[in-house]
């Protein structure tokens, strides 16, 4: 990834995730910290659950509305549910990617101008064990959204499986690089995912053959 000389920490992570990544340098209450990444994720979904195209539901003459336009309805939203999902996903893949670039001194090397050492020391305290991009926390950010999101339907793991591939790629996409190129940390991320999304099916799988 190029860093120009123009390159500031504000334009270098989204603005929302700014204070986030300077914060984490200064806790180590990494529940505290998922928490609020979580209720804030959720939040946005729950915006976008509020949105519903007014003519998709139509009623008939007698003011009822019909069977196939709320199921086309409820189609929509739970499309504009899993979107909101990819695009989080996607944003917390491209910070935590631009956490370890910043961190790594070959990259920082020609932009020190640009970056104080608060930042370049942020970024390091991020990635590292417990901190705010790490593999655990960004995993388990991402596993308590798409949980919530799936509630207990069974069927919606794949859905929500497919849609954290989709906004890897998307990051990927963002930052110029083939997946495979993308940063350990997020790769590392990515599979413990895919981990814990195995073991969410088999749970269900236990449940069934136990009744």
């Amino acid at each position: 990834m190029e860093i120009n000389d123009t390159t500031k920490i504000s334009s270098f992570y989204p603005k929302s995730e700014v204070k986030s990544v300077r914060k984490s340098a200064k806790t180590s209450d990494t529940s505290a910290v998922s928490t609020g990444a979580q209720e804030s994720g959720i939040s946005a979904m729950q915006k976008q659950d509020t949105f519903v195209r007014q003519e998709s539901v139509s009623a008939t003459d007698t003011g009822i509305y019909s069977k196939e336009s709320i199921t086309r309805t409820i189609e929509e939203l739970e499309d504009q549910r899993t979107q909101a999902f990819v695009s989080m996903i996607e944003k917390m893949f491209q910070s935590q990617s631009n956490s370890e670039f910043l961190s790594v001194g070959d990259i920082t090397k020609n932009i020190s101008l640009h970056f104080s050492t608060e930042d370049i020391e942020a970024a390091k305290e991020s990635i590292s064990d417990g901190g705010f991009y790490s593999v655990d926390a960004v995993a388990t950010r991402i596993m308590d959204m798409a949980m919530s999101l799936a509630g207990d339907d069974p069927e919606k793991i794949s859905v929500m499986r497919d849609a954290v591939t989709k906004g890897f790629g998307k990051a990927a996409e963002t930052l110029h690089l083939k997946e495979d190129d993308m940063p350990d940390i997020t790769k590392d991320t990515l599979a413990e995912v895919m981990k814990r999304f195995d073991d969410w099916e088999e749970s269900y799988k236990k449940t069934e053959e136990t009744v």
